[in-house]
């Protein structure tokens, strides 16, 4: 490409101009640890891009975490991650507290509390 065809390639993308898709700014998903009626993720439920991250708080007095690892998880299948992707998780999260992670892989990541699965307490989020 010739010093002309680059600078004005240059100009295109800088004035979001350059054909190409354009790319979203990362966002950042909130979670709330609920306790009452029962424990949850409020939104169970969270779809997201490569590259966003997600916030979960503790707003409640009762310890809390967030597990992506399989071998934490009393019921098979209540904690799935896409394929490479390692578990990972927070550790417990006490009252006001809060756990972030960005996501970097496409696919589906389900997990729990490792305290209150039982109870339900299991979220997905979804990576596109």
């Amino acid at each position: 490409m010739n010093i002309h065809r680059r600078a004005f390639a240059q100009m295109l993308a800088v004035l979001g101009l350059s054909g190409g898709p354009a790319l979203a700014e990362p966002k950042t998903v909130d979670v709330t640890m609920k306790q009452a009626p029962k424990s949850r993720f409020a939104p169970d439920v969270v779809n997201i891009s490569i590259g966003d991250t997600v916030h979960w708080t503790n707003p409640a007095f009762v310890t809390h975490t967030v597990s992506f690892d399989p071998a934490l998880a009393a019921t098979a299948g209540n904690v799935a991650l896409p394929a490479g992707v390692t578990p990972f998780g927070s550790g417990d999260i006490e009252e006001d507290q809060s756990y972030s992670h960005t996501f970097t892989v496409k696919g589906t990541y389900k997990y729990v509390c490792k305290y209150h699965e039982a109870m339900g307490m299991v979220g997905t989020v979804i990576v596109a």
